[in-house]
């Protein structure tokens, strides 16, 4: 079935929208037929938000071991010379006390455009998607939480999201927002509260199938008693010890002897963040955002295993998934869910906002604002969540904003730089090398070259000399085209 542009992107007609999805529902066949792409390429397309040709060079000149450690240790990618990081709103960096002086809603946007801002500007990429990962895992509701949810996305994910998986666990379990959010602050002796309990066991640590019962939920409850929140202390946490449960308890067949107060909590946390089942729940959950949707099981075991030796430290745990050949066997087979295709067209065009709200209500149109999933379990991170009519014509749609809107309208609070991006081309063959690179990283094969061949030439073909009229006209769609095409969904 062959669509132009403007029937693409703009149809009206559901028939026309429904059969363009279906090509979305499956890898391209490139990818289904299992072709492989360079691996560099492939690696940058899973811990990056996109891959710019400034990336492949980089990673081309260290080689994939010495780019992946670079990546795995952040602190040594500075970014003070990025200008983009350097206009980060003051607010982001506030005490806990000082957040609250500024008022309840003021936070959220510099919030979600610092969130944005970094995936989008800083070298420092896996950390970022590493931040991403954890925001779905220790799910919070920014929701009426603004001012808590900045301290918690810095002192916590920020934090920790590199590091060992008892400190983040921990840092979440005492923090205002967390304590706020599934309701323990409220968790007293009298009246348990059971919410924070059962989602610590089945989505923090555990895992649904991690060999808990009701019983082993209720004593949690009890033990977490007292863990509320306090007005007065730097980071907001308080044990209230007249409210805690001082009887013994049993969990997962460990006894919790009487007259223990905080500490049984903390004791707690470390068989948790130890046990087995914790270390093959997120074994596979980390297997899914990195190679696919359904991981093979013997990368979800070895990764526990070392999970398991490393006492939870997530370096090793990356570096073992990362340079394995279950993934890097995995080209295709993970679909951009709207966020990481928002910053990967931002990353691939170099479009900015001029106003900070419409870039939220891009967001909005794509189901995805960070920090804005309500339910405890984060954002999905599957396919079948995001492959639908609504939300693939919403991305195009967005596509279609961050160039042709962007390039072409006098009228428009969004800066191109399109033609930064491409210089000037001779030939529509070089227009669409230059295109693609920027776009997906690397030189399409001569086969997914043509359609955009024929396109940008008017089907005259690739040695076409590339004239004011055709990079006037075809610039921005091409961009457009690319972005929106099921190669650029599927990574």
């Amino acid at each position: 079935m062959t669509l132009s542009r403007r029937g693409f992107l703009k149809s009206s007609s559901l028939a026309v929208v429904g059969a363009a999805t279906a090509m979305y529902l499956q890898p391209p066949q490139a990818f289904a037929n299992g072709e492989q792409i360079d691996p560099d390429i492939h690696l940058l397309n899973r811990i990056t938000w996109g891959a710019r040709p400034e990336d492949v060079q980089r990673i081309k000149g260290m080689g994939y071991v010495p780019y992946l450690e670079e990546q795995l240790n952040p602190e040594i990618l500075d970014d003070s010379d990025t200008p983009e990081l350097s206009q980060l709103s003051p607010i982001l960096e506030m005490n806990r006390s000082d957040l609250f002086s500024v008022g309840e809603f003021r936070p959220y946007v510099p919030m979600i455009m610092g969130m944005v801002l970094r995936a989008t500007h800083s070298r420092a990429q896996l950390y970022e998607r590493m931040v991403d990962f954890w925001g779905d895992h220790f799910n919070v509701s920014a929701d009426e939480l603004y001012n808590d949810m900045v301290f918690y996305h810095r002192e916590v994910l920020r934090k920790h999201a590199m590091g060992n998986f008892r400190d983040i666990l921990l840092a979440s379990a005492k923090s205002p927002a967390m304590l706020t959010y599934l309701d323990n602050e409220v968790n007293i002796a009298e009246h348990p509260n059971e919410n924070y309990a059962r989602e610590l066991l089945e989505l923090h640590t555990l895992g649904v199938d991690g060999g808990y019962s009701e019983d082993d939920v209720k004593a949690v409850a009890r033990v977490l008693t007292g863990w509320t929140i306090s007005a007065v202390n730097d980071d907001g946490f308080y044990f209230n010890e007249a409210e805690h449960d001082y009887e013994s308890k049993t969990i997962l067949g460990r006894n919790f002897p009487a007259g223990r107060g905080i500490e049984e909590g903390l004791h707690l946390i470390t068989i948790l963040a130890e046990h087995p089942s914790t270390a093959q729940f997120l074994s596979r959950k980390l297997c899914v955002r990195f190679i696919s949707d359904n991981p093979p099981q013997s990368i979800v075991d070895s990764t526990a295993t070392v999970w398991m030796q490393n006492r939870g430290d997530v370096k090793p745990v990356l570096r073992h998934i990362l340079t394995s050949q279950e993934f890097l066997n995995s080209t295709g087979q993970k679909f951009r869910r709207p966020l990481e295709f928002f910053v990967g067209a931002l990353r691939a065009t170099g479009t900015r906002f001029v106003e900070d709200f419409e870039m939220i209500e891009v967001l909005q149109s794509l189901a995805h604002v960070p920090y804005g999933w309500t339910p405890p379990n984060g954002y999905p991170d599957v396919a079948g969540a995001w492959v639908n009519t609504n939300g693939l014509l919403n991305r195009w749609n967005v596509a279609d904003m961050l160039t042709n809107q962007a390039h072409s309208y006098e009228e428009t609070n969004l800066m191109s730089t399109l033609h930064e991006r491409i210089g000037q081309p001779a030939t529509v063959n070089e227009m669409v090398d230059s295109v693609s690179i920027n776009v997906f990283g690397y030189r399409l094969e001569d086969s997914q070259r043509q359609p955009y061949i024929e396109f940008t030439s008017n089907g005259m073909g690739g040695e076409q000399p590339v004239t004011p009229q055709i990079y006037a006209s075809k610039l921005a769609s091409l961009y457009c085209l690319m972005l929106s095409s099921p190669q650029y969904q599927w990574r």
